[in-house]
């Protein structure tokens, strides 16, 4: 397991928390030490949590609708050198977040249910039900009444939902690239369908699909989200979408594409503040008349400049190609990591082309931050070691913070915090 020294972090974040060259201004220094504030209203709280084995996202809408956003469960022993399962391995991922979700929300039902793609470090997997289980370091837990879960189900264990979108409902297993998580939760939908649950297909391009649900009013001419894309279906910023997988499938004659590149993804705005959020798009697609397209570049040209974006794959090396980062040219970057490989050399240099944004990994692996120590972009990192990262923009969205929080333990404690405005 990986031993971290705490007073070297906490050296390095009062330090990083400075960053002259961000253009990050120190703010609420006196939040550092103390459990994180928490959400209040007019508040937008975006929470990128840590727990070593996937990607897990929880948002605070101005007027207090909640979404879950991934919550992945991929466990991979071989690297616990240098990526720790937090706060520790006596649970599994999903759990850590239902008990996170626990400490920054006091609800039981949650609005959204917000999936990206059929893959188990966003959703959780199911090769424990296989009768012949291909990984034996694959975990999960039992309930009750005999089930076998994980990742998600965790956390509906103990939340209800009220509203559910995926990047392919109703069409289900398109392009045969899904592996076991669809079969995970698929069930869980039909059956909480009967309970209420609205399912729904995400329409790509649409406007306020995913809408605040307590205050609406307050907010209508400052709040909005647009769906981008999904399932290889891209909005082409006005009236219409193109549907690329499809034509991708009549070029080739294959009818398979791996989950990536079929993840949905929108954008919220608040204000001048805008968050893009897109699970694990990227790649190419053949198209009609001959020829590829990029894709992923596409995509930023929908998206345009926003103020956070979350990392497409997890900043891999396959990700976050040139023109998708001069298309969204954002203030700050958020990788969600659970391997160390991710977040890749050529990732950072890519986006540091680009002003001088904070790049926040949930984890920089001490083997690499000592390999790296002397690359360009690392003065532009803000996270030393391990935190989850929560991004609060303030009332009216023209300024926000960033929190780093301890993710050793439960305590929530502000490791650091940063403010700046859009």
């Amino acid at each position: 397991m990986l031993i971290l020294n705490r007073r070297d972090f906490l050296k390095n974040a009062t330090a990083f928390g400075a960053l002259a060259a961000t253009g990050i201004a120190r703010g609420a220094s006196d939040e550092v030490g103390k459990p994180y504030p928490g959400w209040k209203p007019g508040e937008m709280d975006l929470h990128f949590v840590y727990t070593g084995c996937g990607e897990n996202m929880f948002y605070r809408l101005p007027d207090g609708t909640a979404i879950l956003n991934d919550t992945g469960d991929f466990f991979r022993p071989r690297d616990l050198d240098q990526v720790p399962l937090l706060p520790s391995p006596d649970r599994l991922g999903g759990e850590w977040m239902a008990r996170y979700i626990h400490r920054v929300y006091p609800e039981k039902a949650i609005d959204y249910a917000i999936f990206s793609h059929w893959h188990s470090d966003h959703i959780g997997h199911a090769y424990f039900n296989a009768p012949a289980t291909p990984n034996a370091d694959h975990r999960y837990r039992t309930t009750a009444d005999g089930r076998k879960i994980d990742g998600f189900l965790c956390v509906a264990e103990d939340f209800s939902f009220k509203r559910y979108f995926d990047h392919q409902y109703p069409r289900r297993g398109t392009y045969n690239s899904q592996d076991s998580s669809m079969k995970l939760l698929v069930p869980w939908v039909e059956k909480q369908k009967k309970k209420g649950l609205v399912v729904e297909p995400f329409k790509v391009g649409a406007l306020n699909q995913i809408a605040l649900q307590r205050d609406p009013a307050r907010y209508k001419d400052v709040f909005s989200i647009r769906n981008i894309c999904a399932n290889g279906v891209l909005w082409d910023g006005k009236d219409g979408v193109r549907d690329y997988a499809a034509e991708h499938v009549a070029v080739t004659k294959d009818g398979r594409i791996p989950q990536n590149p079929l993840s949905l993804a929108f954008v919220i705005q608040y204000g001048k503040f805008r968050y893009y959020a897109g699970g694990d798009v990227g790649r190419r697609f053949k198209v009609k008349g001959g020829g590829d397209v990029n894709y992923e570049g596409l995509v930023g040209e929908r998206v345009g400049p926003v103020t956070v974006c979350k990392m497409n794959h997890h900043g891999c090396a396959d990700s976050m190609d040139e023109a998708f980062v001069k298309a969204v040219r954002a203030q700050a970057y958020v990788a969600c990591m659970w391997c160390p490989g991710q977040l890749a050399k050529k990732t950072l240099r890519t986006i540091s082309k680009y002003a001088d944004p904070a790049i926040l990994p949930n984890l920089m692996p001490a083997k690499r931050k000592a390999k790296e120590v002397n690359e360009a972009y690392m003065k532009n990192i803000l996270v030393p070691d391990v935190a989850h990262v929560v991004v609060k923009v303030l009332p009216g969205g023209n300024a926000y913070r960033i929190y780093l929080l301890e993710a050793h333990d439960e305590s929530m404690n502000v490791l650091s915090v940063v403010e700046k405005k859009v």
